[in-house]
This record gives C-alpha cells, sequence and structure tokens, in this order.
C-alpha cells in the first residue's frame, strides 16, 4: 500500500514539474517571439517634435528687443563657445553651429515674412519645432520669474546698513570633475582646504559665515544691505544693482556660490503653516519677520547657499556671459536644453496697469533665448522667465508660477 502511495506521489510530482517546464517554455517563447515595440529615440524623454496642429501659432510681439537680446546671444554663440562644440539638446547634442544658424534664419525669416500668417507659414517650412517634456511627460513646463533688485547700500557699516554682500574669498577653490572623469563633465565641487586636518573639506555654510562670521574682518566685504531679509533675497535673485548713499551706482553680479544645497524659504513658511500660499510675497515675508524676529536666523540658515559677488558697471548677466533682456532671457537646465538656443513660450503671468500694480492674470506668448540657469531650474518642466529690474519685475516675479509649453525652433537641414 505504501509503495502504491510512493509511486501516486511521484507520479504527481513529475507531473507538476513538468507542467510548470511547459509553462515556463510557452512564457520564454512569448518574451523572445513575440515583436516587441521600438524604443523611442532618447532624446523624446524631454523633447516631442510637433507637426500639423500641433505646432502653435508664432505671434512676433515687440520685435526690438528680440533684436537687441538676438545681437547680445551672436556675442556667445561666436565668441564664448567653439562652432563644432556640441550642447545638450534633450538626451542627444547637437552643433553650437546648427544653434546660431537657427537663431540667423528665424531673423530672415522675420524681415521676409509681409504678415503674421506668411511667419507662421515660413517657420513650418524652414524649422522642425520641438516641445520641451515638461512636468510628468505632459508637455506642460512650470514656469516661474526672477528679477534684479535694486538696493540702497552703503561702502561702510553703520546703524542703518549693517549686513554684508561678500566678494569671493581666496580659499573658495572650484574642481571641475569632468577633468578627471569624462562621464562627469558639467559636475563640479567647491571646496576649501582645512589647514590644521590638511584636508579638503566643503566651504562654509550660510550659519558659519552670518553666525560664527568666518570671513569678517578679512577685507572681502562689498557693500552694507540694510536688512537679512533684503541680503537673502539679493542671493536668490543672484544679482542686482546697488544705489550708493551718494548717488552713485553699480551692479553687483554673480561670481560664485559656497556650493552648498539651496532650500525655498517660501517652502519651508508654507510646510510649517506660517504662511499661506497667497502670502508668500517678499512683503508678506517681511512682515511676518518683523513680528516673529527671532525666527529669522533659524529659518534662513536652512538654506545653506551663500552667494559671492563681483562690482561690474553693467549687468545682470546670465549663464551664458552676456547681459540679460528683460521677457527675451530664460533660465533653463542647461544639461538638458542648449544655452544659446531659440524658443517660444506660452504661459501666463501678473498683468500690469498704466500705475504699475497688478491687475490679475493675463496669457503671453513670445519668442525668448536660453541665456541662463538656475540652481532650481531642474528638469524638463521648469522654466524662469527674466522680468527686468525693480519694483514692477518684482510684482511680477513674485506672482508668476503657472503652467505652460515651451518650444524649441531648430532649422530644417
Amino acid at each position: 500500500m505504501a509503495s502504491i502511495f510512493r509511486s501516486k506521489v511521484s507520479f504527481l510530482v513529475v507531473f507538476i514539474a513538468c507542467s510548470l517546464v511547459a509553462e515556463v517554455g510557452i512564457l520564454y517563447y512569448f518574451l523572445v517571439w513575440i515583436p516587441k515595440r521600438p524604443p523611442e529615440p532618447p532624446f523624446l524623454r524631454y523633447l516631442i517634435q510637433v507637426e500639423g496642429d500641433e505646432i502653435p501659432s508664432f505671434t512676433p510681439v515687440d520685435l526690438a528687443s528680440l533684436k537687441k537680446a538676438f545681437e547680445r546671444e551672436k556675442e556667445f554663440l561666436s565668441q564664448k563657445i567653439s562652432s563644432n562644440q556640441k550642447l545638450p539638446f534633450g538626451q542627444q547634442r547637437v552643433g553650437a553651429e546648427l544653434i546660431k544658424e537657427s537663431a540667423e534664419l528665424f531673423f530672415k525669416v522675420l524681415g521676409e515674412a509681409r504678415d503674421a500668417k506668411e511667419l507662421n507659414r515660413l517657420i513650418r517650412k524652414r524649422f522642425n519645432i520641438y516641445l520641451a517634456f515638461g512636468q510628468k511627460g505632459q508637455g506642460r513646463v512650470l514656469f516661474t520669474g526672477y528679477y534684479s533688485p535694486v538696493h540702497k547700500a552703503s561702502l561702510s557699516k553703520h546703524a542703518d546698513y549693517r549686513y554684508p554682500l561678500y566678494l569671493e574669498p581666496s580659499d573658495l577653490k572650484v574642481a571641475e570633475l569632468g577633468e578627471f572623469d569624462p562621464q562627469l563633465a558639467g559636475e563640479k565641487i567647491v571646496y576649501r582646504i582645512d589647514k590644521k586636518r590638511e584636508e579638503i573639506v566643503p566651504y562654509h555654510t550660510r550659519r558659519h559665515i552670518v553666525q560664527e562670521k568666518v570671513l569678517e574682518g578679512k577685507g572681502l566685504e562689498l557693500v552694507y544691505l540694510r536688512s537679512k531679509i533684503d541680503r537673502f533675497y539679493f542671493m536668490i535673485e543672484g544679482s542686482g544693482k546697488i544705489v550708493l548713499e551718494d548717488g552713485r551706482s553699480f551692479w553687483a553680479n554673480y561670481a560664485v556660490s559656497n556650493g552648498r544645497p539651496y532650500t525655498s524659504l517660501g517652502k519651508l513658511l508654507r510646510e510649517d503653516g506660517k504662511l499661506s500660499a497667497g502670502e508668500l510675497t517678499l512683503q508678506g515675508i517681511k512682515e511676518y519677520f518683523s513680528h516673529h524676529p527671532h525666527e529669522i536666523d533659524r529659518y534662513l540658515n536652512q538654506n545653506q547657499r551663500f552667494i559671492f559677488h563681483r562690482e561690474e558697471e553693467d549687468g545682470p548677466y546670465g549663464a551664458t556671459g552676456i547681459k540679460l533682456t528683460p521677457l527675451r532671457s530664460l533660465a533653463v537646465d542647461k544639461s538638458i536644453f542648449p544655452l544659446g538656443s531659440l524658443a517660444y513660450i506660452e504661459y501666463r503671468a501678473p498683468r500690469l496697469n498704466k500705475v504699475g500694480n497688478v491687475e490679475g492674470e493675463a496669457e503671453y506668448s513670445h519668442f525668448v533665448f536660453c541665456q541662463d540657469s538656475g540652481i532650481a531650474i531642474k528638469g524638463p518642466g521648469r522654466a524662469d522667465v527674466y522680468f527686468g529690474e525693480g519694483d514692477q519685475a518684482l510684482k511680477r516675479t513674485e506672482r508668476t508660477k503657472s503652467l505652460g509649453r515651451l518650444y524649441f525652433l531648430i532649422k530644417k537641414n
């Protein structure tokens, strides 16, 4: 009886094993032999070529400012990079010469077109149009704005002006990692040498510089501003105009950062329930800290990033090293989109009345050049519009946050 039972069990085990082998074999057959969908070109992760009705209706607005931006752009494309240099365009790379030729052809087309209808026809005929993949692959890009602050300041420290902007320290070093490993091209580290430990260490944080005053007394003070918040936001914008007590003025332009991570003050205040999204304006933040001065250092120091400046006659200058043009200069992720490239944007932004006050929002669409980058502008779904300098530009900057579309124009071969 026992032997009969063992025989039946053995037969069942063999049957199950054979069945599993057969199923695995069938699965393998289908995995191997069923035709697979060919993979999409890699650059489509970031860019989609659009055709027909997907191409927007291009509107030529304020061509004088666009031509001014282009004249500045030619300096970058002709003098600051070599014609055979390759620039990122999604997941592929394109020649800098193609970027330059695309812009030149665009202005030739502008001269040929008698009206907007003909302009659109010529653009479709002579250019390939690419849409930025955007957030979550839906072709929607989050647009924000930035501007150049204008601040009164003093060359010496006194009761009204106590918070310094610093020049670049001599002990701050920058290493281009691409020189050590080609796969790290474009990556860099910022460091200093700890003389006591004889080691390379990260550069000082904001807290070290502001609270512990590690740079004080080294002759690095460029100017002194009125408040901690003024200095904090001056650094966020990167560059700004300085007006001295005697009326003289100059630009304090971005020189280098300490290489530390950036943390959004507005995000911290919102997450902690201190301010609502609608209250996160410069005036709203200043008002909050005027009532809670004991909290200001704790919040500001959570952003470890600190910016150093240089004095120049003009500004501001973008990542291309050329002067920015209001509404014509766009900041993008330069590891994905080529600096110097011609683009067309559609987004919503505040509308200002004749006296400079905000009156609701409006739809905007216009041509731009990608001339800048930023620590918070990362990925195919982010772009930052440069609005200019002063209070009106600030009003548009702090209220611009909308989903829109970003198109690139590349001339056809």
